[in-house]
């Protein structure tokens, strides 16, 4: 009987040991991760633990100074994209987009790194539990774990855990939001840039086409980033039916820290790309503004080239298929006028209006068919371009989007307010020869003004002349130097803008002065699409005009003058 307090004693020893050996080991390894965990925290921020700056600094006068300062009045469409890809400010922003990207890349890495250290961790006592028996743990539990006290205790540890974690998150610490970040070149099978970038080699069109030959930039990382996201977006329909692509959207193999700045990247681009349409209608380069025009729809559409025939089929091909034979996009120009400017229609519905109305109404009619018979003269303040203009696709665009509202459950109202159809009007004038052929050295005086816009410009201190370096201002008065300068020079350029997807038809007005010298001019009138791959809508008027009369008292004036120094 002696034996069993002893026998009992040496059970007792071995628990102890037991339990001191399990003590220690947890210990070594909370130790161990914390230190790893600090370690590596350490090494990825660098000293510092707070979260990026997310704001940049932009300066849009700048901006465009490099733009304007960049183009030559000859710039293809592709020359402008590359123009605008490489400014100062969406430098900044690339510059400012890898910053973040990069961070996120080193807390995932830091956070995998803890992960997998923990996991270690986890499997080394695993393997210690089993060796020591994981059942004689139980014997030592307290007995006191369930008692209203330690429930309470385990209730607030797990409420400063909440708000620890939320904390994180509004801090933009939560390691929990980065590992659901993926990322190209961190997580498998994940496409980013790098995957752009290797498909863009394949169409060949990496490096950018003529990108080499024509700047003196460096292919640096921002550089290259908009860049990629440029010739990304003009070849969109190979990339985005790419099979590699298809299946990773559905998975989430996608790298947001890429293609969600490409969104961002486009609403800027198209920003400049409006300012330098702006531009050079301001210039009067009609080449530059068609090139613009065109930069404009390959950047919505995505191709290369807004004339090449393939694309151009292939854009009738998809909008018959979508819309059907009528939803090609196309202008009917009907009741074209140019000449005294008419008085504005009523806008008064005809059913609300009274005898007496209707008559005024027919009596203005009138009036307005005086007034166009009446010819134009070098004094009037101003000549009237009328058109009435016809949506031949208006009918298939309207039957479309309200199917497309009703299966995406979009009240058909608020679905067409979010419509936008944009053309651009462009014109030119010809002063005639007596024969009907076009004078191929008439100045283009027009409105009483300086032929030379550019002296004008700079007379009235106008903020664009004031960007331009002396190289860009010669090239561009070189364009209208020697013959034919007609045929380069813009009259007006004119945006209108539908907002009515279903409106079928309008009547457009645009003012322009009429000619300082008195005969007949023909006018060149240029519609393009801000929108479409579609046929360029053109049309010519011609137009008599009458010396004015006070022009023709002031030289009666300055005749008399001669004559008494005659005298």
């Amino acid at each position: 009987m002696a034996s069993l307090p002893i026998l009992g004693g040496i059970a007792l020893l071995i628990g102890l040991i037991i339990l001191a050996l399990k003590f220690a080991q947890k210990s070594s390894s909370t130790s161990t991760t914390t230190s790893s965990s600090s370690t590596l925290t350490k090494k990825a921020n660098s000293g510092t633990n707070k979260p990026l700056n997310r704001k940049v600094t932009l300066n849009p006068e700048a901006d465009a100074k490099y733009i304007l300062n960049t183009l030559t009045p000859k710039s293809t469409p592709l020359e402008i994209l590359y123009a605008i890809a490489t400014s100062p400010d969406n430098i900044t922003v690339a510059t400012k987009s890898l910053e973040l990207r990069a961070d996120v890349v080193q807390r995932k890495l830091v956070h995998l790194k803890e992960q997998a250290k923990k996991a270690e961790d986890a499997q080394a006592n695993a393997t210690l539990d089993e060796l020591l028996n994981d059942d004689e743990d139980d014997a030592w539990a307290s007995d006191d774990e369930d008692d209203e006290a330690a429930q309470l205790a385990k209730a607030a540890k797990e409420e400063k855990k909440k708000q620890a974690a939320a904390l994180a998150k509004a801090t933009g610490k939560d390691a929990q939001d980065v590992t659901k970040v993926m990322l190209e070149g961190v997580d498998d099978n994940v496409l980013g840039m790098q995957w752009v970038k290797k498909n863009l080699t394949a169409l060949g069109v990496w490096p950018p086409p003529k990108y080499a030959t024509k700047t003196n930039i460096n292919m640096d990382a921002p550089t290259e980033r908009n860049l990629i996201m440029t010739m990304g977006r003009l070849n969109a329909r190979a990339l985005n039916s790419h099979p590699e692509l298809l299946q990773a959207g559905p998975t989430g193999k996608i790298d947001p820290t890429y293609f969600q700045s490409t969104m961002e990247y486009r609403q800027r681009v198209g920003q400049q790309l409006d300012n330098v349409l702006r531009f050079a209608c301001t210039l009067r380069s009609f080449q530059l503004a068609c090139a613009v025009l065109d930069a404009i729809v390959m950047f919505k559409i995505g191709c290369m080239d807004a004339h090449s025939e393939v694309e151009l089929k292939w854009f009738q091909k998809f909008m018959e298929e979508k819309y059907g034979k009528e939803g090609t996009p196309k202008l009917i120009l009907e009741d074209t006028y140019l000449g005294v400017p008419t008085e504005e229609p009523s806008k008064d519905k005809e059913e609300n209006k009274t005898e007496a109305e209707k008559k005024e109404e027919e009596k203005n009619k009138l009036v307005q068919l005086i007034a166009q018979s009446r010819q134009v003269t070098t004094t009037d303040d101003k000549m009237s371009l009328e058109m009435q203009i016809t949506r031949q696709h208006a009918e298939a665009f309207t039957k479309e989007k309200l199917a497309l509202c009703q299966r995406q459950g979009i009240p058909p109202q608020i679905g067409m307010q979010a419509y936008r159809e944009s053309w651009f009007i462009i014109v030119r004038a010809y002063k005639l020869n007596e024969d009907g052929s076009r004078m191929s050295n008439w100045d283009g005086a027009m409105g009483g003004s300086n032929p030379n816009h550019f002296e004008v410009l700079k007379g009235n201190k106008h903020a664009i002349f004031d960007m331009l370096t002396e190289d860009t201002i010669a090239s561009f008065e070189k364009e209208f130097v020697g013959s034919d300068v007609s045929d380069r020079k813009v009259i007006v350029g004119w945006p209108f803008v539908i907002s009515n997807v279903a409106q079928k038809s309008g009547k457009v007005k645009i003012h322009l002065p009429p000619p300082d010298v008195p005969g007949k001019y023909e006018f060149s009138v240029t519609i393009k699409s801000q929108e479409f791959l579609c046929g360029v809508e053109e049309f010519k008027l011609v137009v008599d005009i009458a010396q004015g009369v006070k022009k023709k008292k002031d030289e009666k004036q300055e005749e008399d003058k001669e004559g008494k120094k005659d005298k």
